[in-house]
Formats: structure tokens, C-alpha cells, sequence
């Protein structure tokens, strides 16, 4: 597969779909802050909290921001099997207790309407951070308006998991959505854990300040720090584990990983290979670009430098 052409000016038209979720909200701060991509829209999707909570960080942060990104309320849950959360990683708030103030002004309305009509107009990419929900109820019904738009997606693991020890979780909390698109013609990029927890911060690599001093700096640098104590029962040190921010990179450099074309098939039942990936025999139909490996010292700088300069510039 080659890779797909953007628009002329080369700043890259995309629609964000989400659960923040911590690394959700850093991953949308990036995509904010990265001059090559133009947010046009970000929908929600019930993950790794409850979709009112994901909602609510949602409209939080973008109004924070102070940018004028319309956001649409998704599905509360996955098309088959249990719910699944991750209130005991990101906490009840889905942001690790980050306070992060209620401004009034920014409405939400239907997430498939605005990803519809996003599509219709003209979408270069899908950045999906979550369980694929949203995004798989549409190529059910309408799989032409997505045929033309890659989906650049954060889950999936073919090694270990995060969420059992075969499964990752976005994966997890609905795989019938991701074998969906599998089986929908849909052109699909594949950012995984096994490569994500490779893309990892230590609190000796950030300044004092990380952010600076305005009040999105010291919103993201406690988002960041929220995000280390969250993974140090994982890894027996605080790490900032850069996951859905990767999917935002791998947008704006694709040379960032090292791509392999692949043929997965997910287990759907509810069992205890719920979610997991499988790798088929390659094949000429193969439509999913799977990340192997990952620059791992350009993605953090990258990381680091936009946060930073954004951060200084906003609210």
C-alpha cells in the first residue's frame, strides 16, 4: 500500500474521535498545537469512562483552548458484549482528579452527524483514539464515505496486552467495531501498544516547568504528571506513556514508524481472548498498515516542543 496524498496546501484536514481520558487530552493538545493538521471536528465515544464524563473533558478542554472545534456525542457503548472502563487508570473524571474549569458557551450535538457531514466535505484523515464504535456504526451503514479516508488508529496489540494479558483495551472495549472496519474496505493504520509503550516520558527528561506557566501549561504538566502516577504500578516507575498522542504523530510525519502491511482478524466473544489481534497469511487484499517500530527520541522531542510552544502561547 502507498501512502495517501494530502491536500495541496499540506496542512491535512482530520476529525478527531476520542474517550479522554488522560493521554486522550494530551493527544488533542498535540493535534492543536501541530500547524500541519486542521481539527475540523472531534466526536466521543464512551472508553476509558463513561461517555458523559469523555463528553464533558471533551468540551472542557476545547473550551480551554479557547479554539472553535465542533464536538459531537458518540456511542455509550460497544456494538456487542459488556461495556468495558478504565476508571481505575484515568480515575471517575477520566483526567486523574486534573481540574480543568466548566466554560460555558460550547455546545455538543449528535457525533454521527458530524462526522458525516466531515466526511462529505472532505476529511484527509480519522484520527481515532478509542474504541472504534462511532466510526464502525458509519461504514456499517454508509461504508462509501469512508472508503477515501484513512483511519489512523491507537489499539490493538499482537504481544502483550493492558487489559488482559492478550488484549489491548480500546480493542477490547469493542472489537466487534474493529472487525468491522476490517471486513468494511476501509483504509486502516494501526499505531499499537506493543509499539506505543515504547514512546515514554520520565520525569528527569521535563523541566522544572514543563509547559510553562499559563493556565493550559499548568493544565498539561498536570495532566502529564497525573499520566506518570497512573502508570507506575504498571512499570515501577513513573512514566508518561505517550499512547494516543503517537496516533497524532504517526498524522503529522508518517515517517515517525516503520509500517508493515498486514491481514488481522480480532476474537469478538466474550472470552478470554476477547480483543485480541490475530495475524493472518498476507494476502494482496491486505488493507491495514500495522506500526512496528517507532523513532522513539524524534517522537518524544516532538512531543515536548509543540506542547511547550502551544502551551505558552494559549489561556
Amino acid at each position: 500500500m502507498t501512502e495517501r496524498s494530502v491536500g495541496p496546501s499540506g496542512v491535512q484536514r482530520v476529525h478527531i474521535d476520542t474517550d479522554p481520558g488522560l493521554d486522550d487530552l494530551l493527544a488533542l493538545a498535540l493535534a492543536f498545537a501541530s500547524p500541519e493538521l486542521d481539527v475540523v471536528g472531534i466526536t466521543t465515544v464512551a472508553g476509558n469512562a463513561p461517555l458523559d464524563v469523555v463528553t464533558d473533558n471533551t468540551r472542557r478542554f476545547v473550551a480551554l483552548s479557547g479554539l472553535d472545534v465542533e464536538i459531537g456525542r458518540g456511542a455509550e457503548g460497544p456494538i456487542s458484549l459488556h461495556a468495558a472502563a478504565a476508571s481505575d487508570f484515568h480515575g471517575k473524571d477520566g483526567r486523574g482528579g486534573v481540574q480543568i474549569p466548566a466554560i460555558d458557551g460550547h455546545s455538543v450535538g449528535p457525533a454521527r452527524e458530524l462526522l458525516r457531514r466531515n466526511l462529505i466535505h472532505g476529511l484527509d484523515r480519522i484520527v481515532a483514539l478509542g474504541p472504534l464504535t462511532n466510526i464502525a456504526l458509519l461504514a456499517r451503514d454508509e461504508p462509501e464515505l469512508l472508503r477515501r479516508t484513512e483511519v489512523v488508529w491507537m489499539g490493538g496489540s499482537l504481544g502483550c496486552g493492558n487489559v488482559t494479558a492478550v488484549a489491548e483495551f480500546n480493542a477490547y472495549a469493542d472489537p466487534a467495531a474493529l472487525s468491522l472496519l476490517f471486513h468494511a474496505g476501509i483504509p486502516l493504520r494501526i499505531v499499537p501498544l506493543e509499539v506505543t509503550e515504547t514512546v515514554a516520558l520520565r520525569p528527569a527528561e521535563l523541566p522544572r516547568d514543563p509547559f510553562g506557566t499559563t493556565q493550559m501549561g499548568k493544565t498539561l504538566a498536570s495532566l502529564l504528571r497525573a499520566l506518570m502516577d497512573a502508570e507506575h504500578p504498571n512499570f515501577g516507575e513513573p512514566l508518561a506513556v505517550l499512547h494516543d498522542p503517537c496516533a497524532v504523530m504517526a498524522c503529522i510525519d508518517v515517517g515517525l514508524f516503520r509500517y508493515e502491511s498486514k491481514t488481522l482478524e480480532v476474537t469478538i466473544e466474550e472470552s478470554s481472548q476477547r480483543g485480541q489481534l490475530i495475524e493472518l497469511p498476507s494476502n494482496e487484499t491486505a488493507t491495514v498498515r500495522y506500526a512496528v517500530e517507532a523513532r522513539v527520541a524524534d517522537l518524544k522531542q516532538m512531543f515536548l516542543d509543540r506542547i511547550s510552544a502551544w502551551a505558552a502561547e494559549g489561556p
